[in-house]
């Protein structure tokens, strides 16, 4: 809602994007103090800038009236969204060269090896560190090389699945 005085809860919410914020708090009465998470704020002035975590951040406004006993606290709840990015910055194999050559954009790739090699590993590295991986539907960490892929004579499908920190996102690359 729009500010109230008699209103003390509020919320908010951001985009994955804003990973901090600030707030400006004016007081009614001219020799109130301000405090935004305990740190004294200038009435009218904006506080100094507050973290804000994947998921809620609350922040508390503390009003003492000039008496030094009346006081007001105001809450405001903000929600930063997850991440919706869902691809992978790097990707390489332990056996054979990707092609066309990595590109962030482009999801299908081929790699051809010799008959005589037999396995292959895929080190898939996501452009967003809160992302899972999974190649072959085995969990995989950014950047560390995947368990063993068995390669039988023919073509291979090696599919990475990348989830975005949001739980929904996903892109496939094979």
């Amino acid at each position: 809602p729009s500010f109230a005085a008699g209103t003390t809860s509020y919320t908010a919410s951001v985009a994955n994007g804003v990973s901090s914020i600030t707030v400006t708090p004016t007081a009614s009465q001219a020799n109130a103090t301000v405090k935004v998470n305990g740190t004294a704020v200038t009435s009218g002035a904006a506080s100094g800038s507050i973290a804000l975590a994947v998921g809620t951040t609350t922040i508390t406004i503390h009003v003492t009236a000039q008496d030094g006993v009346a006081t007001t606290t105001y809450t405001v709840t903000v929600t930063r969204a997850a991440s919706s990015v869902a691809t992978l910055s790097a990707l390489s194999l332990s056996a054979g060269t990707l092609s066309p050559s990595f590109a962030a954009g482009t999801t299908a790739y081929t790699a051809s090896v010799a008959n005589t090699v037999t396995s292959t590993t895929v080190t898939p590295t996501a452009t967003q560190a809160n992302a899972t991986i999974e190649v072959d539907g085995s969990t995989v960490a950014s950047g560390s090389a995947s368990g063993s892929i068995a390669l039988a004579v023919g073509a291979n499908t090696i599919t990475i699945l990348v989830t975005a920190q949001d739980g929904v996102t996903t892109t496939t690359y094979t």
